[in-house]
Parts: structure tokens; sequence; C-alpha cells
């Protein structure tokens, strides 16, 4: 009976945070952490915004951005567990053509009471954890090659947690000054086994995501993004967003995703808006249209030059 128990804890460590409800193990790796891609729903890996974080998704766009670093912190208010959310983000180049990144999350689950055999109970909180690391290689003048790594850890009670590495290799391609494409393989990592011996795959994808800026009377601009993953377990999801700029000061977002049943990150849709001033950037995004992630909020301060 206690085996069996411990089977079943962790497989639903295996759909944490009211994700799929499917298999895929340690989804919460596929979490958006940049408040600026959340209120694109998921849109904007291949934008210079999406740098501080890219430790958790995409390197190869560092070679190619404007600025030299870009480093934010930023709180999410999870609603399908409910959990919070507390990450951080930074990427620099180290040399024009060469760039690091690193990321680091943690996730706090609802406490609740644990009783033993004996029927004494002790509170415990679930956590979660997530460190990555990136690194963004420079090929010429337009094309850049990112490689990251992570890991992440589960504690499911006192006595027992689940942990398992990942990666992505991604290539970005300055099409133009102003247009920007980037494929790649997402979150290719190890698998994760239950206590009676079965395994479960983590939620790689083949990824693929453009950015396109248009500007206008001097002060106005318009990014359209787009981003579409095919998991290897046969399910789809595809975010399309748009980002309004004024003067490259006041930012306004939304974005849509639609995805597969049961895919890891449901469909739903993304609002939020944005300030910058000085090299510091305030962003919020906001998650609706979704039974499983509607009214999840999250906000970040950042800092880029």
């Amino acid at each position: 009976m206690k085996k069996f128990f411990l089977s079943a804890l962790i497989l639903l460590a295996s759909v944490p945070c009211g994700l799929a409800q499917g298999t895929d193990a340690l989804p919460f790796t596929r979490i958006e952490r940049n408040p600026v891609v959340s209120s694109l729903a998921g849109a904007g890996s291949a934008a210079d915004a999406a740098a501080a974080y890219s430790a958790f998704s995409n390197a190869s766009i560092l070679p190619l951005m404007k600025g030299r670093m870009d480093a934010a912190v930023s709180y999410q208010s999870w609603t399908p567990s409910p959990s919070r959310h507390f990450q951080g983000g930074a990427a620099f180049k180290v040399t024009p053509r060469i760039a690091l990144s690193l990321g680091y999350a943690q996730q706090l689950g609802t406490a609740f009471d644990m009783f033993d055999q004996d029927g004494q109970a002790t509170t415990f909180t679930p956590k979660d954890h997530l460190a990555a690391v990136g690194v963004g290689i420079g090929l010429g003048e337009r094309f850049g090659l990112g490689v990251n790594a992570r890991y992440a850890f589960q504690q499911l009670d006192a006595d027992h947690h689940v942990s398992g590495f990942s990666g992505d290799v991604f290539l970005a391609f300055q099409v133009q000054d102003n247009l920007r494409l980037t494929a790649g393989l997402s979150t290719l990592g190890t698998q994760v086994g239950s206590q009676i011996g079965r395994k479960f795959d983590q939620p790689g994808s083949v990824k693929a995501a453009a950015g396109w800026t248009l500007r206008f009377a001097d002060s106005h601009a318009l990014d359209l993004l787009a981003d579409a993953d095919y998991y290897f377990s046969e399910k789809y999801g595809v975010s399309a967003g748009i980002q309004y700029a004024w003067n490259d000061m006041v930012f306004l977002r939304g974005g849509y995703r639609l995805a597969s049943k049961d895919c890891v990150i449901p469909s739903h849709a993304g609002l939020g808006a944005g300030f910058k001033f000085s090299g510091f950037h305030v962003d919020a995004g906001y998650l609706m249209a979704s039974s499983v992630l509607g009214n999840t909020f999250s906000v970040g301060l950042g800092y880029t030059f």
C-alpha cells in the first residue's frame, strides 16, 4: 500500500500545477517565466525582450540582441495549483559574439497536512526548483547558435522527490534589422522514473519562432510575434502576439495561444503592459480565457543596457 501511495505521488508529479492531464514529467519546466512573453500568451521568444530569461528557453538570440546585458526578477501568482513562483534571470555579452545567460525559479505550492501511520500530522509545502544556464554564439553577423542546460527538482514530501535534466538547442537568423527567425529543439531531457519502475518523458518539442518590427511616425512601433511547438507527445501549441510601443517607453501587449487537447500548456489569452525608463523596465501580464490558467498574474522588474 505504501509503495502504491508513493507511485501515485510521483505520477501526480508528472502533471503539477494543474497543467496538462497527460503523462509529461516535470511540465513546470515549460511554464513561461517572463512577464513580457507571458502577456503575449507565449509568443516572443525570438525578441530581445526574452533575453533575461533566455536560459529557460532560447539562448540563440543573445549574440543578436541590441544591448549588452538584460537582467530581471519576477513574481507569478499561478492559478492552477494555486502556487507562487519567484524567478530571475540575466543575460550578458562576454564578447560581441559570445553571450551567457543564467536563470533560477522556485515554486511554492499550497501547504497541506500529511499523516503517518500513527495519525500524527505534519505540514508540508510543495516546492519546485529550476536552475538553468545558457550560451549563445554568434556565427557571423546574422546567425546565432544557442545551447541551454537545466535541472528541475520537485519535492513530493519530506522524504521523496523527483528530478531531471533537460536542454535546448536553437539557431537564430536575423533576416533583416526588423525581422528575426529562430528554430530548434526544446526540453530534450532525461526520463523521470516512478517507484514501480515506470518512466515518463519530459515535454520536449520542435519549436520555431518569429519576430517582426514595424516602426512609424518616429515614436511608434508594432512588434508582431509568433511561436509554435510540436511536442514529441504528438501535441501542438501555437502562440501569436502583438506589442505596441510608444517612444520605447510605454508598451501594450496581447496574444492568444491555441493548443491541442491535453497539451502541457493549454489554450489561453494574455494581456499586459510595460514601462521603461533609463534602462529600467517594469512589466506585468495577465492570463485569461482558460479554465486552467485564467487569472494567473505576473509582474517583473528588470534592467537593460
